[in-house]
C-alpha cells in the first residue's frame, strides 16, 4: 500500500507530513495539485507569495526533510472554465463565467481529478494522509475508509498545527493576511482578503475585472449573487477606512 499525504501547503497539511516524519508513519511522499487560473500564460491561480515559498522553501525542505512532493496540474484552467460555450439546454450559447460559490468545478476539476489521475499509475492500493485537525469533528466525520487525519491520531489541533509549522520554520506567508489558503480568485475569500489582494496585485485583478467584461455570460454573480463590481464597492470602503484611521 502506498502512503501519499495530500498537501496544500497549509499549515495542516504540512503538519500532518512533520508528523508523519517524526512518528516513523510510513509515507512515500506527497502530491501538490496546482490550480491555474492561465496555463497558456502561466499564471497560477495560487496566491503568488504563496506558490513562490512552495517551490522555493516548502519543497526543498520537505524533500531534505525524507518527502519528495508531487506537483501536478490539470489540463484545464480558470480562463478556459469561464470562458466554456454551453452548448445545450435554455442557457446554450452562453459562456459559463464565474464559477458558483458553494460548488466550485474548479475545486473539483482542477484540484482533485489531477489528484485522482496521477494516483492511477500506481497499481497498490492508496492510503491518503488528510491535514485535518482533532478540533474539526465535522470534517473528520466526513473522512473515507482510504483517508487519514494523523493530526486526529496525535490530537493535534489547528493552533498545535501551526505551532508544529513554526517550529519547521514552513509556514506559508499566506497567513500573514488570511486564516486560509486556496485560490486568489475563490469566491469564498472575504471581502478585506481582496482589498489586500488586490492592492499588492493589482495585475492579477486586472484579470478578473477584464473577464468581467465578457459578454453572454450565464451570470455577473462573482461572490455568490454579488457582482466584481459589487464586491469592488466593499473593497473600495475598507480602504477608504483603513485610510482615515
Amino acid at each position: 500500500m502506498k502512503h501519499i499525504a495530500s498537501c496544500s501547503f497549509g499549515k495542516d497539511s504540512i503538519a500532518t507530513i512533520l508528523l508523519a516524519i517524526e512518528n516513523n508513519e510510513p509515507l512515500d511522499g506527497a502530491v501538490f495539485s496546482e490550480v491555474m487560473f492561465d496555463l497558456a500564460r502561466n499564471i497560477s491561480g495560487e496566491n503568488p507569495e504563496h506558490i513562490e515559498w512552495i517551490y522555493t522553501v516548502a519543497i526543498p525542505k520537505l524533500a531534505a526533510l525524507g518527502c519528495p512532493v508531487e506537483v501536478v496540474r490539470a489540463d484545464r484552467d480558470y480562463v478556459s472554465y469561464f470562458s466554456k460555450i454551453i452548448n445545450k439546454g435554455k442557457r446554450k450559447g452562453q459562456a459559463i463565467g464565474f464559477p458558483i460559490g458553494g460548488m466550485c468545478t474548479i475545486q473539483r476539476d482542477c484540484k482533485v481529478a489531477p489528484i485522482h489521475k496521477w494516483y492511477k499509475q500506481f497499481t497498490e492500493p492508496i492510503m491518503q494522509y488528510v491535514g485535518i485537525a482533532a478540533d474539526e469533528p465535522r470534517r473528520l466525520a466526513r473522512l473515507k475508509d482510504n483517508q487519514i487525519s494523523l493530526l486526529a491520531k496525535y490530537g493535534y489541533t489547528e493552533e498545535m498545527a501551526m505551532n508544529k509549522c513554526i517550529e519547521y520554520g514552513l509556514v506559508s506567508p499566506i497567513y500573514e493576511n488570511s486564516h486560509r489558503g486556496g485560490c486568489w480568485f475563490c469566491p469564498n475569500c472575504k471581502i478585506k482578503v481582496f482589498a489586500e489582494f488586490r492592492k499588492k496585485h493589482p495585475e492579477l485583478w486586472n484579470e478578473l475585472k477584464q473577464l468581467s467584461k465578457e459578454p453572454n455570460l450565464v451570470t455577473d454573480g462573482f461572490k455568490y449573487e454579488m457582482t466584481l463590481q459589487e464586491v469592488e464597492a466593499r473593497m473600495d470602503a475598507i480602504d477608504m477606512q483603513l485610510t482615515l484611521f
